[in-house]
């Protein structure tokens, strides 16, 4: 049987950093499939913001004449506040209402973070350019515009963004990690891994930037190196479940099969839902023989990606290898239906087509000669 192939990460992550020397926060983004990096002290910051902000923010808005920058400043803090607790139509409304009070810079950029959240991208690539406008030397608001665009599959212009990010602050590691991504999405994982070692020499304990190394290194076949890669992300990060999902893909291709199945354990343990490391964890336990269960992680594959003709191919591959023709043939017939050109399918039923067939004929032979006298 043919057709059984590895799946990649397909989810990308989002994580807050504080634009330097301003009170206001704006996102970091990097391309699906990719880690993101965090500014250092973020979080510590937007705990302050969270459980500091409301009540001051409350008694500035409440002033019976508060000052035009003061009063933006609350409205933008609630935004924030809002935001940290995901209440994300609210915070749009504060960031407005402040943007109309005082049009500045930070405040577009914080809006335009909102909107991608919302995936709301035209909206997010408005406000990232109004902020340039105001401020053209805002090297994190090209950063995010260029994120904006890589989430609208426009990865040339995700780069050059990523491009005059970098132009105006030669050390901003997370421009750089961010590009890898987006080089990684065009397909180039040499220029990806240049970015990401800029990154990690900027900032050496960076997990963004040494996952995405692993991922280009896994795309070059350098799989000792991705390897590495992945062991000190799970080192700085242990609940980083797509970090064990992708060393578990760079086990597999090195043939450990054990040591990738333990991986795709504790990526599932790490998210239950994780439909890529079901998959990976199938492939590998077909490849150790042990059929049943490949064959029950590719059916809960299947039930929480239920358009997937490669887990419907590949575990009606082991049900002609278990003897089960009628249930590999459904599962081919469904694989076809999903993806008409899908020639290992078709080849695949096929086979199970004449297997049964064989098995037919086997039978009605055995009958004969057992009627005869």
């Amino acid at each position: 049987m043919r057709g059984m192939t590895h799946t990649f990460l397909t989810r990308s992550k989002l994580h807050r950093f504080f634009a330097a020397g301003a009170a206001l926060c704006v996102l970091a983004f990097a391309g699906a499939a990719l880690a993101i990096c965090e500014d250092e002290n973020s979080s510590a910051k937007s705990n302050a913001a969270a459980t500091a902000a409301t009540p001051a923010c409350s008694q500035v808005i409440e002033m019976a004449e508060p000052t035009k920058d003061g009063f933006a400043a609350a409205l933008n803090h609630r935004g924030l506040v809002y935001e940290s607790k995901g209440e994300l139509d609210c915070a749009l409304r504060e960031f407005t209402r402040a943007i109309q009070i005082k049009p500045e810079s930070v405040l577009f950029s914080n809006r335009g973070d909102l909107y991608i959240a919302k995936g709301q991208l035209d909206s997010a690539i408005k406000d990232f350019n109004e902020a340039l406008r105001l401020e053209p030397g805002n090297a994190e608001a090209f950063n995010n515009l260029g994120s904006a665009y890589f989430r609208k599959n426009d990865v040339e212009k995700a780069i050059d963004n990523y491009d005059r990010a970098i132009r105006l602050k030669p050390d901003y590691a997370k421009a750089y990690v961010n590009r890898s991504g987006a080089y990684l999405s065009k397909g180039d994982p040499a220029r990806a891994i240049s970015d990401c070692s800029e990154a990690i020499r900027l900032k050496h304990e960076s997990t963004d930037a040494h996952y995405n190394c692993g991922i280009a290194h896994m795309r070059l076949k350098d799989l000792h190196a991705a390897i590495a890669e992945f062991d000190k992300v799970i080192h700085w990060k242990p609940d980083f479940a797509d970090a064990f999902n992708n060393r578990g893909n760079a086990l597999s291709l090195k043939g450990d099969f054990e040591r990738a199945i333990h991986d795709f354990d504790e990526a599932i343990r790490l998210t239950p839902g994780f439909v890529e490391a079901y998959y990976n964890r199938a492939l590998a336990l077909s490849r150790i023989g042990q059929r049943d269960r490949a064959i029950e992680d590719f059916g809960m594959a299947i039930h929480l990606k239920p358009d997937s003709p490669q887990a419907f191919n590949n575990r009606g591959s082991l049900y002609v290898e278990n003897g089960q023709l009628d249930l590999a043939i459904q599962d081919f017939d469904e694989a076809i239906r999903l993806r008409p050109d899908y020639a290992d399918a078709v080849r695949n039923r096929s086979i199970a087509s004449q297997r049964k067939s064989a098995q037919g004929q086997v039978a009605q032979v055995s009958v004969t000669t057992a009627n005869q006298p």
